[in-house]
């Protein structure tokens, strides 16, 4: 629309203009350098308008004439791109199909064609690193570091290249200068935290979940409970170092931020019971046992009781009664009660601990009040043997690997996994006893089951499943 009524007014000019001039032609008279011109007026503004044309176009052929080397270089750049584009997306290709002689040679390709060698060493390296030649790799990721906009990306490798060689010292540097260039990637700020946590450097790796929290790596639960682990781990070297008072200070500030943790616990009163400090000790775990009882408080609890065995059972009935129905108050109120010699209250909270879950302790415990009771020898030895068949009993375990510590741990001694060792039960594998054995492994039906935290699941219809491509009764993710 403004083109056609721009058009309509320039045409209205000019039809304007003409009339004008053919109303009032005029003459006009031009004397230059000896010679003299003789025309009318419109004539006069007809010749400047061609001369003004001639000009133009003169000046439009000057400047194609003096653009042409670089608009020829721009022709020729566009299919250099193009070919060396098309190199690196057959590089990428053969280096994901694991060709790496294929893959090197359009390497060539794309240094021929493209100009910036970013990307030349960028599929050099993977290359070499795909084919062992880890040296050759290294040295392409070095030289990467030597521009700003590619020294992120060769970090990156170099700290791959030395996981792989397990050399945490080195990645733990690269780490950390990737970090420094990007300090809210989320893979780097993950792979530097755990170097941290390897080489136990709990400071740095709180003041890193910081910068996880503006990243979003983590989200605020994992984060508190990430905090409390290495303020419990900071707790941990205090103690190993003598210096009590701040082992305490930072084990009641890992339990105010996470009121259910155990470890911490745990620690807490049993340097409170470790320093003669009972009323504390108890104090401790009368507070936990409200949220997360488990069987390391109860005996920290117990060992910190004086008085006759009576007055025992009183002081464990009152921390009992913070968390009644928790089979572990059901337990140590069952272990206290047996050495008072109350019978009665000792049988009734053990079977209504057999009754959620039968253990191992359970069944050692039936024992020992049989013969305390009853002096029945051979009904505490049945429970003895049913014992040994029973559900193991919980410990510092990792939920990770399995791998059973004689103490809470920030890591898994034997996976490294952080934060997964806590008071658990381990996983066990059930077989039917009566099932007969079956001569062909690959058609034997023998019902087995996993069982974790008490829960059975079922395996025994896992072929028939497989077969149908249904899922079978029971059948659960893989752990």
């Amino acid at each position: 629309m403004i083109r056609l009524l721009t058009f309509i007014l320039i045409t209205a000019a000019l039809v304007f203009c003409t009339v004008w001039f053919a109303d009032n032609p005029g003459n006009m008279t031009i004397v230059w350098l000896g010679y003299r011109f003789d025309g009318s007026i419109g004539m006069v503004a007809l010749g400047l308008l061609a001369l003004t044309v001639v000009l133009v176009l003169a000046w439009r052929g000057w400047t194609m004439i003096a653009n042409s080397p670089g608009w020829i270089g721009r022709l020729l750049g566009s299919r250099r791109r193009k070919k060396g584009q098309q190199a690196l997306t057959m590089g990428l290709l053969e280096l994901a199909s694991g060709d790496v002689r294929q893959a090197l040679k359009h390497t060539r390709a794309v240094d021929r064609y493209l100009e910036d060698d970013t990307l030349t060493r960028l599929l050099t390296a993977q290359a070499a690193e795909l084919d062992g030649n880890n040296d050759a790799a290294k040295r392409q990721f070095e030289a990467m570091l030597e521009k700003p906009d590619s020294a992120f990306f060769g970090l990156r490798g170099l700290l791959q290249l030395a996981l792989k060689a397990d050399d945490r010292e080195a990645a733990l540097d690269y780490a950390e200068r990737a970090h420094r260039l990007r300090p809210r990637n989320p893979a780097v700020i993950v792979t530097l935290f755990d170097l941290l946590l390897t080489s136990r450097r709990w400071d740095r790796a709180l003041s890193l979940l910081v910068d996880a929290q503006k990243a979003s790596v983590f989200g605020e639960q994992e984060l508190t409970r990430r905090r409390a682990l290495l303020i419990t781990a900071k707790a941990e070297d205090a103690i190993a170092a003598s210096e009590n008072a701040e082992a305490i200070k930072l084990l009641r500030k890992a339990l105010n931020a996470s009121a259910d943790f155990t470890g911490a616990a745990v620690l807490l009163a049993g340097l409170y019971r470790d320093i003669k400090q009972d009323a504390k000790a108890r104090e401790v775990v009368t507070q936990s046992w409200r949220v997360a009882p488990s069987a390391a408080l109860g005996a920290i609890y117990r060992e910190t009781l004086t008085g006759n065995p009576l007055a025992q059972v009183k002081s464990v009935e009152k921390l009992v009664a913070t968390n009644p129905d928790h089979v572990e108050s059901q337990i140590v109120l069952a272990e206290a009660a047996l050495e008072a010699d109350l019978w009665g209250i000792a049988r009734s909270n053990l079977e209504k601990a057999m009754a959620s879950k039968a253990e191992a302790r359970h069944y050692r415990l039936l024992a020992d009040l049989e013969l305390r009771e009853n002096q029945d020898g051979a009904k505490a030895r049945d429970l003895l043997i049913k014992a040994s068949h029973a559900n193991p009993d919980p410990d510092w375990r990792c939920g990770a690997c399995g791998a059973e510590t004689d103490r809470w741990v920030v890591s898994c001694p034997s996976c490294h996994s952080f934060g997964s060792v806590d008071w658990r039960a381990p996983l066990r594998v059930h077989q039917d006893p009566a099932a007969k054995p079956a001569t062909d492994a690959t058609n034997s039906k023998e019902p087995v089951a996993i069982e974790q935290d008490g829960t059975l699941i079922d395996h025994s219809n896992d072929d028939d499943a497989a077969t149908t491509g249904q899922p079978s009764k029971g059948s659960q993710p893989a752990l």
